[in-house]
């Protein structure tokens, strides 16, 4: 079993390493994997858990705001300044840098723009949801043998 948990700590760890290649991650993911231990094993799986809820939130409300005939572009504004906020706390490189294409877009006023830099957030934030989903997976693994292994 000892075996196995090393097995999927190195595919992890690999994984990890190709995301962050990638730009999916940034190097900052590692400052919040640092911050687990043993007092707070699964901090992971509970920052991710809430990033993925709350952003879901906040793809439901732009895309609630530019689906309206008179778009309140500080409301995008200030939604897509959140969003990406939350994402460069939560290490996601790729939705981050879509968020600002929104919070330029909306800047200037320009809705086709808007609903294009959403359609690329919305695509990179499935990327992301899809690779942090994994890792907490992973990461349930592990703790759940190393729990077995007590």
């Amino acid at each position: 079993m000892a075996a196995k948990g090393k097995d999927l700590s190195q595919q992890l760890q690999e994984l990890i390493s190709s995301l962050q290649e990638q730009g999916i991650l940034t190097d900052y993911f590692d400052d919040i994997k640092d911050l687990q231990d043993e007092i707070n094993p699964r901090f992971v799986d509970e920052i991710f858990t809430i990033f993925l809820r709350v952003a879901k939130d906040y793809r439901a409300e732009l895309t609630r705001n530019l689906s309206e005939p008179d778009v309140n572009y500080p409301e995008v504004n200030k939604l897509a300044i959140r969003f990406k906020s939350s994402s460069t706390s939560n290490a996601c490189g790729l939705v981050a840098l879509a968020c600002q294409e929104l919070v330029d877009a909306s800047e200037a006023k320009n809705k086709e723009g808007c609903l294009v830099a959403l359609d690329n957030v919305n695509r990179e934030y499935l990327v992301a949801k899809e690779n942090l989903n994994r890792i907490v997976g992973m990461e349930r693994e592990i703790y759940d043998m190393r729990l077995c292994r007590k």
